[in-house]
């Protein structure tokens, strides 16, 4: 059923429920819409964390967690509303899945007896519910024929990493922060999370709040149920919106933040590019010195036996250590080239 919602400009979009039966009428709808809307806000609905990462945590540690959480569990609802670059909304849509079933996948109890309490229907998911891999090929087709300006989140780093496997960038999240702070940027785009803004904003509690809260600060009335994912996602369009409109300063600073991780992801691509860029270089001049050394031994024309066992035993040390850094000097070369590769491709999966 739609739920007919209004925008802040007197528009009248819908929060419309995508079930397995109208998956392919509202990908359509979608798609029409975002010839005049690129910019995406976005929610989900997850089973919650099996691990718990404690406040203070260093960015590779949160990030460790929060892989393990992600990799480890299944999206329950994405929702996905869509606007331009004045506010104006064009559309909700809460995408409902059917791969998590609270009998056998991990998940969080104290997360699924919330999700129940505030109207999440698990036998209606796993019932009608879309597969997340049915979902990928169609959204991911529909958004290469346009270009989303920027996706908006609240507290936003679950949000994207679920986002990414839905969309099927990959198929697990990466080992490291710095390879998924690298296919973030330039996988998925320009992000901005309105608890990172929030802490540039008088009024806003330095960022320490929710999603509930803010809507109540900035006098944000909401549309649909709380804790479901298209409510959740027009929700963070419009207190974007109200943000913008309140707060005189340059939002764009805030972009390439998630909340909770401290360097942009902008900067942080760049810094690995340059970082696996400099150890082509030094696994080139350790090449050129070895292979120096090589000449070197047999420059002297005449030598007796003990000599030239010597110098062939010292050849066979150098031939291993250049094989070394010959291996070295591949894999870099083609981390290197993946990373170009990456940069250059923006959302063009």
């Amino acid at each position: 059923m739609d739920r007919i919602v209004r925008g802040p400009r007197g528009d009248n979009p819908l929060i419309r429920e995508v079930w397995a039966y109208n998956l392919d009428h509202e990908i359509i709808r979608l798609d029409r819409c975002l010839v005049s809307y690129s910019v995406m806000s976005i929610d989900t609905e997850f089973p919650g964390c099996i691990k718990r990462t404690p406040w203070g945590t260093i960015d590779e540690e949160l990030y460790a967690d929060f892989r393990f959480n992600v990799n480890q569990t299944k999206v329950i609802q994405l929702g996905v509303t869509v606007s331009d670059e004045l506010g104006n909304i064009g559309g909700t849509w809460e995408f409902n899945f059917s791969d998590f079933d609270p009998e056998i996948d991990a998940h969080n109890p104290a997360s699924i007896c919330f999700l129940k309490q505030n109207g999440l229907d698990f036998g209606k998911l796993k019932k009608d519910g879309i597969k997340v891999r049915k979902f990928a090929i169609r959204f991911i087709y529909t958004l290469r024929k346009h270009a989303i300006y920027r996706w908006i989140t609240f507290h936003g780093l679950y949000d994207i990493g679920y986002l990414m496997l839905a969309m099927g960038v990959v198929k697990s999240l990466p080992e490291t922060l710095g390879e998924f702070e690298w296919i973030v940027a330039r996988r998925v785009g320009t992000v901005r999370d309105l608890k990172h803004m929030a802490r540039f904003c008088e009024g806003l509690e330095g960022g320490n709040l929710g999603l509930e809260k803010l809507g109540q600060l900035l006098d944000q009335k909401r549309f649909g149920l709380k804790h479901h994912a298209g409510s959740d996602s027009l929700m963070t369009a419009l207190l974007h919106e109200k943000m913008l409109q309140r707060y005189d300063f340059h939002a764009e600073i805030c972009d390439g933040f998630l909340y909770g991780l401290s360097k942009k992801f902008e900067e942080l691509v760049g810094l690995q590019t340059h970082r696996i860029y400099v150890q082509i270089q030094c696994a080139r001049v350790k090449a050129m010195v070895i292979h120096k050394k090589m000449l070197q031994l047999f420059e002297v024309e005449s030598c007796n036996e003990y000599e030239l066992s010597k110098k062939l035993k010292e050849f066979e040390v150098l031939i291993s250590h250049f094989r070394f850094v010959e291996h070295e000097y591949e894999t870099a070369q083609f981390c290197y080239y993946k990373a170009c590769n990456i940069m250059y491709q923006g959302f063009h999966l």
